[in-house]
């Protein structure tokens, strides 16, 4: 792993129907940090989220995670080495409980197979077991214990962001791309989100984070990256990217509403 880079795409380049929606697009992501991935709606960075967890292939260009190259790997695969997401829209399992949810994340790095869980042989119960003590483990810390045996689909929206979040920890991830955490969420479970994604650097976690709140990118980043029309424009601290005029000229905006965006 090169220089502390634990992530990064080289080029990568992804087109439907002959729109190009990331263009020959790098990044390369610190351990142990946050680092966002901001840019106007449509600019591609749901995509790049996309690439590097296998939903899309690259036509050109790679993706490295520790060294290792992931193109060609299956989301399931690339879950299981140690790269982690959520959603803008909570991606559930609303019929299943919250703890359930939580152990389904858990369950990524099972290794018990099929017929030891069908016969129920000691190993497999003791996997089990710290499944889901680690998935309960996450519900505390999330302040989702009350909620535990609740259908997914019973809990408030902003508990369910909570709670998908809760399921990508319990899959023991080495890096963690968040899509949107505090999109549709009050003051209070903003303030309380930032709180805890602020603090998982110091867990040992490496953040990706897509965040439409300049408030939250600027309070919580160590390093941005701004993206337009699939390409990345500028990359830089919070206070380089503030006054970056082709940032202010692409997303932030201009006098009033620069400072609005900015906080």
């Amino acid at each position: 792993m090169r220089d502390g880079i634990i992530l990064e795409t080289q080029g990568i380049t992804k087109r439907f129907r002959g729109l190009v929606a990331v263009d020959r697009f790098d990044i390369a992501i610190r351990e142990r940090t946050i680092h966002s991935l901001i840019g106007p709606n449509g600019a591609g960075k749901t995509t790049v989220f996309n690439v590097i967890t296998g939903i899309y292939q690259p036509e050109e260009g790679k993706v490295l995670f520790q060294g290792r190259v992931l193109n060609g790997l299956k989301p399931h695969e690339i879950l299981a080495l140690g790269i982690a997401r959520t959603f803008q829209n909570p991606r559930l399992f609303r019929n299943m409980t919250c703890l359930e949810n939580a152990m389904a994340g858990g369950h990524a790095h099972g290794r018990a197979g099929f017929w030891s869980s069908v016969l129920g042989l000691p190993h497999q119960r003791r996997e089990e077991r710290a499944i889901r003590e680690g998935a309960e483990e996450w519900l505390r810390r999330l302040n989702l214990w009350h909620f535990r045996h609740e259908l997914a689909r019973n809990i408030p929206y902003g508990c369910q962001k909570l709670l998908e979040l809760a399921r990508a920890l319990a899959a023991q991830p080495k890096v963690l791309l968040l899509d949107e955490p505090t999109c549709g969420l009050n003051e209070s479970e903003k303030e309380t989100m930032m709180a805890f994604i602020g603090d998982l650097p110091k867990q040992g976690f490496t953040v990706l984070l897509v965040e439409h709140n300049m408030n939250v990118v600027m309070g919580l980043s160590d390093l941005i990256t701004v993206m337009n029309y699939g390409k990345k424009i500028a990359e830089g601290t919070p206070a380089e990217i503030y006054n970056d005029p082709v940032v202010i000229e692409a997303y932030l905006g201009r006098g009033e509403e620069r400072a609005v965006a900015g906080g």
